[in-house]
């Protein structure tokens, strides 16, 4: 098989991927945060962690307006649903870069660019071979 190499960073690029996208679901944070204006009960502007009673304006378009506002609870639900989106999506390309490097080797080996650069196989002497 000629491509054999090309096959190879075919599946190793979303394995690699994929563990990027697991380590960033994993990473983060459950506690809601505002990255946008977070404004208290009162109405003022409160930096620092997102608190109950606050509303997080997430959005602004090039006007200044708020595109959309959202309470502690939403922000927490918005945030928990891109946590677990992140896990899937790494989980999907990590899949399939393994099954394909699975598939890869057990069809064809490895490239003999990467074969070469491995110790030879260790063999036990057969007894026509012992000394």
């Amino acid at each position: 098989m000629k491509f054999r190499g090309v096959f190879l960073v075919l599946f190793l690029l979303p394995l690699l991927w994929g563990l990027i996208t697991l380590a960033k679901g994993a990473a983060t944070s459950v506690a809601p945060h505002c990255d946008g204006l977070q404004l208290g009960a009162d109405g003022e502007e409160h930096p620092g962690r997102m608190r109950r009673g606050f509303t997080c304006h997430i959005d602004y378009a090039l006007d200044g307006r708020s595109a959309g506002t959202r309470t502690y609870d939403q922000q927490k639900y918005a945030q928990i649903r891109e946590r677990r989106g992140y896990l899937v999506q790494g989980t999907v390309y990590v899949t399939y870069g393994a099954a394909g490097l699975v598939v890869l080797v057990s069809a064809g080996g490895l490239p003999d660019s990467i074969r070469r650069r491995l110790p030879p196989p260790h063999r036990r002497p057969t007894p026509a071979t012992r000394p």
